[in-house]
């Protein structure tokens, strides 16, 4: 009775624990799918505001327009935020259970080279030991000193010893070979261990730069906002002045041409900067271009053709950088020689690829730096040269410089007064 009732309870605790296992087990799985099911939300999400905005950029270019897409920009960017401290987290939980996988590895490998030592060294007495009873029955033998049945039960006894000696060879070339599989696995997950970190280091890097663009976002939409004051029509007009300055200075070309020049010097005052055909308030717009003179310039496409970074030939200067695009800051740019034209600049728009040349320009680049400074602040030449005045030689009120420099290089200067 007491056999079947134990057998019994035997069974219940089994199936207590098998069910336990089980919901442990279905938990576990249910919470990884849980995961998975979430990262995939979120991508779905994340590709769903890169097609709105996809969509966006092929409508009519309104402030309307410019604000959903901020909006959309901004949120794509928090769902990416998102995504990236999920990546995070998941990263550094497999991290954590690899360092885990390791510690117990480093036990085990430990142990097993005790195993080893000992099997060794039981070996070494083993052999040692059959070494002596064999030299004992040699002597034996010589000096007639023992029975031909003594040396039977020795010749038993060494082919035991040699039997027990085998399963030790055995065991210890298992152990061995257990070693070097948890050797190989041990590397293997440190390999694993220290490529998940450098992606971990990658992630963060990668939060890093959505949080800045975040707030890059932020800040670009509420300068439009200024700047426009959530006006359409001062938007428009806006977007109308952009494409009047490429046409005014693609045009003063084949104005100045015909026109004699002026040398001046690298330093020398050559205007005031203002407004003037534009309607973002008083700055310059300087660009650099590797043209040596006129004949150079051909055709109406030459302002996005041989553009340089002014930054090239610029010296190295630390100036107010606040161009809408992000937080305002000092920023150290310039690595020629070239005077800077104005002496304590802000740059309001960098070179290249900016927040404003998608919405202005089409979506191709600035070729140049617009920078203002205090009111009524002085443009000097960057460099010595044969300049050519535009005053006001389109008849639209449009004043600006061309300056070809000795080293091919030539510098506009626009918007002057």
């Amino acid at each position: 009775m007491e056999v079947y009732v134990y057998s019994a309870m035997k069974k219940i605790f089994l199936g207590l624990f098998l069910i336990s296992l089980i919901l442990l087990l279905t938990g576990n799985m249910v919470s990884a799918q849980d995961e998975e099911e979430k990262v995939d939300d979120l991508q779905d999400k994340i590709e769903e505001y890169e097609k709105k905005i996809a969509n966006l950029q092929k409508e009519a270019n309104t402030l309307s327009r410019e604000i959903e897409s901020y909006n959309n920009q901004i949120s794509l960017t928090q769902l990416k935020i998102q995504n990236s401290i999920n990546k995070i987290a998941k990263t550094e939980k497999e991290i954590n259970k690899l360092g885990e996988d390791i510690d117990s590895l480093v036990v085990r490998i430990d142990k097993l080279i005790e195993r080893i030592q000992y099997q060794q060294n039981v070996l070494r007495e083993r052999i040692r030991e059959r070494y002596k009873t064999r030299e004992t029955s040699t002597f034996m033998i010589i000096f007639g000193t023992t029975s031909l049945n003594n040396l039977v039960k020795k010749a038993e006894y060494l082919k035991a010893i040699e039997v027990q000696d085998n399963k030790v060879l055995a065991q210890m070339h298992e152990t061995k070979e257990t070693f070097n599989k948890q050797k190989t696995l041990f590397e293997e997950k440190k390999d694993k261990e220290e490529s998940l970190k450098q992606q971990l280091v990658s992630e963060k890097a990668n939060l890093d730069a959505y949080k800045l663009q975040l707030e890059n976002k932020k800040q670009e939409q509420k300068r439009l906002l200024e700047v426009t004051q959530n006006n359409e029509v001062k938007y428009q007009k806006m977007l109308s002045d952009a494409k009047k300055e490429l046409d005014q200075i693609t045009s003063a070309v084949s104005v100045l041409k015909n026109q004699g020049s002026t040398d001046v010097e690298k330093g020398q005052k050559i205007g005031t900067q203002g407004n003037t055909g534009y309607s973002f308030g008083d700055h310059l717009h300087f660009g650099v271009y590797k043209y040596s003179s006129f004949e150079d310039i051909d055709g109406w496409d030459w302002y996005y053709s041989n553009y340089v970074d002014p930054a090239k030939k610029l010296k190295k200067k630390t100036v107010n950088w606040d161009d809408g695009c992000g937080t305002s800051d000092k920023k150290t740019v310039g690595s020629g020689d070239w005077s800077w034209p104005i002496e304590d600049p802000t740059v309001s728009q960098g070179f290249g690829h900016t927040c404003w040349s998608d919405r202005y320009y089409g979506g191709k680049d600035h070729p140049a730096y617009d920078m203002y400074g205090s009111y009524g602040a002085s443009v000097h030449a960057a460099d010595d040269g044969k300049a050519f005045f535009c005053d006001n030689c389109l008849g639209d009120g449009a004043n600006g410089v061309f300056i070809f420099h000795d080293d091919d290089y030539m510098t506009i200067y626009w918007h002057l007064q």
